[in-house]
């Protein structure tokens, strides 16, 4: 949950803000922070616009937990510029500070384009003389650019061949139906027998064998570069004061015609808003942008619709071209502090709320958890009626989840919106748990892991005839397989979904029972279940690595997730093949993942923005 929580919202607010809605003002007491040179010469009503800090020193602070390649500068490259041109001595030497990665808006006053003919690499000359070595540089890798003019610019082009439309297979990006009744299918397929295949299930890891890249081969400067297959081209333009660099010149055309325009981006009320953040001063990497523009952007760019979940094609209103979604705008913010890296973005509504939000208490759950917990998520539906607009999508949309409205009706009879959802109006958590018992270990035994539920509500007899519905279900559909049992667990009594397995032992695979009068836990088998209730040996609110991981964040109302980066890794490491530990690429790769000690994120929903903090502890160096 983590993942769809955090990773896709700080992904959107790298970008958004609307130039065409009324602008919302600086909050008052906040100074802005003077607009990086390069904002003057973007324009103002620019889809989305990404910088990031070019300033060498600005990135020492990685040293505190990274052990930095040897000469490495920060940021370290230029986006569309080849990683075969040394930044650090081909680069650098030139460039001033922050470089912008802007999505330039549609042509013709349309954004229905792709992101490659809309995005554009903008960055600040500081010393011009070095430019022509620069060039220079490009020509030796790419090879003779082709030069033409643009309103008196010249343009340097390399040609990559076009991309070919891809075609979608039949369930190639989305998973087939589900079959009508699997749980018939479930019966059939003798499942105990058949489940340890699922073991053979290993993650995907570097190739153990090492290899060299390949070295570049400079060509002679009269040699034009040869249009290699799968290639993307390359756009230079440069203009006293900034090189800008695009897959295309459309991009750029689009730029240099705007430049110079006084409705600049720095002059922006919208963008000084985000200048505005306290946290700007010191931020590697600020993001802004226009939610609509974005929105419509990604629903023609696969790539971008990818990356940033933002709503499709169906969820825009062709005919006045704006999208359904409250929001007009986000940001983001990423920096280093001491113990880590902090993101901050915030999505802002075209109308502000009415009735703020409560307070609840603090990671109510955590006290019923293991100290062990490898993840958590928890938050009321809130949450998700939250991060719904911003994706614009509802929560049983999103990927991966889209057909539990169709499995539930079909399989179980029930209906998600009306049987379910309605009496689920508390707290609701998901969890991630290091066990040997259950419905995991029993799959395979090196799966030592239980994942399980607690939700709170304020309808207990909704929830208790539902759930006796699913279990009368079950039995009659999956008679012979699963039985259903009652258990005694202090005083309470707990159901358990049982199974004999290959060996001709009993064994629970899902259990659901009341730990509270109004909190219902659903865990994959009784002995998970038994682990947490009526409380765990040690809890998840007294661990310190939780208590440092939320410290530093806001206290959440909508929600917050947690992520025990070491604790999960440990367990992973256990699925690693010996000669993957032994490579030396295999350990570059677990050395950087072990300094991470955990994840974790918050979200705060205000009268005039949704917020969303992000904070990744990180190990220090040794």
């Amino acid at each position: 949950m983590l993942k769809r929580v955090t990773l896709p919202v700080l992904s959107v607010l790298v970008l958004t803000t609307g130039s065409q809605l009324q602008a919302q003002p600086v909050p008052a007491g906040v100074a802005p922070t003077s607009p990086p040179a390069v904002t003057t010469v973007l324009p103002g009503d620019i889809s989305g616009v990404l910088l990031i800090d070019t300033r060498a020193n600005a990135w020492n602070g990685l040293n505190r937990f990274i052990d930095l390649p040897p000469g490495f500068s920060g940021p370290g490259f230029l986006p569309y510029i080849p990683a075969e041109v040394n930044f650090a001595r081909d680069i650098q030497p030139w460039l001033g500070d922050w470089a912008a990665i802007a999505v330039m808006p549609g042509a013709g006053g349309t954004v229905r384009a792709s992101l490659q003919e809309n995005a554009v690499m903008v960055a600040p000359i500081e010393d011009p003389n070095r430019i022509p070595n620069f060039v220079a540089q490009l020509s030796a890798i790419q090879g003779q650019p082709r030069e033409r003019q643009f309103q008196g610019v010249t343009l340097l082009e390399w040609p990559g061949p076009m991309a070919r439309e891809q075609r979608k297979a039949p369930g190639s990006l989305k998973s087939g139906p589900i079959a009508l009744n699997p749980l018939l299918a479930f019966k059939q397929s003798k499942w105990l027998k058949g489940l340890p295949g699922l073991a053979q299930t290993r993650p995907i890891l570097p190739d153990a064998t090492p290899t060299v890249p390949a070295q570049p081969v400079p060509r002679p400067p009269g040699v034009p570069a040869p249009e290699v297959p799968g290639t993307a081209g390359l756009a230079i333009a440069i203009v006293p004061g900034y090189v800008a660099a695009a897959q295309s010149s459309a991009p750029l055309e689009r730029w240099i015609a705007t430049k110079d325009k006084s409705n600049s981006l720095a002059t922006d009320p919208q963008f000084q808003r985000t200048l505005g953040h306290p946290e700007s001063g010191r931020s590697l990497v600020m993001g802004y942008g226009n939610f609509p523009q974005l929105a419509q952007l990604s629903s023609v760019s696969p790539l971008l619709n990818r990356l940033v979940p933002l709503p499709a094609s169906g969820d825009i209103n062709r005919a006045g071209g704006e999208v359904t979604t409250p929001y007009s705008a986000i940001d983001l913010m990423v920096w280093i502090e001491p113990q880590g890296i902090r993101a901050q973005s915030r999505g802002f509504g075209k109308t502000p709320e009415t009735e703020p939000r409560v307070s609840p208490t603090p990671n109510p759950m955590a006290a019923r958890l293991p100290a062990s917990t490898y993840f958590t998520c928890g938050g009321s539906l809130n949450l998700w009626q939250a991060i719904g607009p911003i994706l614009g999508q509802t929560f049983l949309t999103l990927p991966g989840l889209e057909q539990i409205p169709e499995f539930t009706q079909s399989t179980l009879g029930l209906d998600v919106t009306e049987d379910i959802l309605p009496w689920m109006d508390g707290e609701i958590t998901t969890f991630v748990f290091p066990t040997n018992r259950g419905f995991f270990p029993t799959v395979d035994e090196t799966m030592k892991l239980g994942m399980g539920s607690m939700i709170e509500t304020s309808d207990r007899q909704s929830a208790e005839r539902l759930l006796t519905q699913l279990d009368e279900r079950i039995a009659n559909q999956l008679s012979g397989a699963i039985t259903i049992t009652r258990h005694q667990i202090n005083e309470n009594s707990v159901t358990s979904w049982e199974v004999i397995n290959p060996n001709g032992r009993t064994e629970s695979v899902l259990a659901h029972g009341w730990i509270s009068e109004n909190t219902l836990m659903m865990t994959t088998g009784l002995g998970p279940f038994q682990e947490l209730y009526p409380q765990p040996a040690q809890s998840l609110a007294n661990a310190f690595n939780f208590q440092a991981a939320l410290e530093p964040l806001p206290q959440a109302n909508l929600g917050s997730c947690y992520l025990n980066m070491g604790s999960f890794l440990a367990w992973v490491n256990t699925f690693v093949p010996p000669e993957i530990n032994a490579s030396p690429e295999g350990q570059i790769v677990l050395n950087s993942l072990g300094k991470i000690r955990s994840i974790s994120g918050t979200g705060i929903s205000q009268n005039t923005h949704v917020q969303w903090d992000l904070f990744m502890l990180l190990s220090p160096r040794s």
